[in-house]
């Protein structure tokens, strides 16, 4: 049997960490905590495998971006989340008491702009995305 040299062979740990940053990208905006865990191990991942590696480790360069990239829209929505706790409640338990349009028009009403104080927001600047909250 051959033996191949160190610097010949091919670590694929690295993919490992693609996967995870790839996973953490397309969990994050459906489930930001599995993205933020997601990210996270795809980072410490990645830089166990640079670290380690005596060869080229293909993907754990971009398993890195991904998962920081990841990590970082997660953290930053869990964040925003935290911030805007009560609105979010309030608008979400007023929308589901809502039984006409014209309910659910006045929950946009009297909240969004609860919201846009709360981020220091122009008056209105939330009312195109009333849809989306």
């Amino acid at each position: 049997m051959k033996e191949q040299s160190p610097a010949a062979t091919l670590d694929r740990s690295g993919l490992r960490a693609l996967w995870l940053g790839l996973g953490a990208l397309l969990l994050t905006p459906f489930f930001a905590p599995a993205g933020l865990v997601a990210g996270i191990a795809a980072v410490v991942v990645a830089v166990k495998v640079r670290r380690k590696a005596t060869g080229p480790t293909p993907g754990a360069i971009a398993g890195l971006v991904m998962g920081l990239a990841g990590a970082l829209f997660s953290g930053l929505i869990l964040s925003m989340t935290v911030f805007l706790w009560s609105e979010l409640n309030g608008y979400q338990e007023c929308l589901r008491t809502a039984n006409t349009n014209t309910d659910e028009q006045a929950c946009k009403d009297s909240w969004l702009p609860k919201m846009e104080d709360r981020l220091n927001m122009p008056k209105g600047s939330l009312s195109e995305y009333g849809d989306l909250l």
